[in-house]
């Protein structure tokens, strides 16, 4: 008889209390940040690893003092979702935030002014590709299976930090 297969996820099991909206929405937001998926209603995993844990033990003391109950599992699929899919569901999100990401470069890139505008403007213009580097590197951060799309942001800053540099818009 063959061993089982090691349990590839943890999952967050919750139940939250209606009231107050704000709460559910806070839980919400958290789980989003650590690069939780979602698998059912109130029901969201992770990649197995000793962080993960720690994140999602931070979640339920946050929903326990806040009323909720919630537990923490460690899972593998048997049946229904594959391994696969659950990888294509992280990539799926964070293709989805690079995309916004890069979205938010183009956009900062069509209102570059040529000529010069001084240095608040230029001091403006660093201020928001730290922004958007910060937001690279927080997407990187959960992005568990190497999804596509982080190629291109990064090609799309270059260019625009490049073009600040230049003085092409400074």
């Amino acid at each position: 008889m063959s061993k089982p297969a090691e349990p590839k996820w943890l999952l967050l099991i919750h139940q939250i209390p209606p009231k107050p909206n704000y709460f559910r929405v806070k839980i919400g937001r958290r789980v989003q940040r650590l690069g939780a998926v979602a698998i059912k209603n109130s029901v969201y995993a992770l990649p197995k690893s000793d962080q993960s844990q720690e994140d999602f033990e931070w979640v339920v003391r946050e929903i326990v003092e806040g009323g909720g109950d919630a537990s923490v599992c460690e899972a593998r699929f048997v049946e229904g979702l594959s391994d696969a899919e659950v990888e294509g569901l992280f990539n799926s999100a964070r293709e989805a935030e690079y995309l916004e990401l890069a979205n938010e470069v183009r956009r900062l890139r069509s209102q570059l002014p040529r000529g010069k505008k001084g240095d608040d403007f230029t001091d403006e213009l660093e201020s928001a590709i730290a922004r958007l580097r910060k937001g690279l590197e927080e997407i990187e951060k959960v992005d568990f299976f190497a999804a596509s799309g982080r190629d291109a942001v990064e090609a799309l800053l270059v260019d625009l930090e490049e073009k600040v540099k230049t003085s092409e818009v400074a």
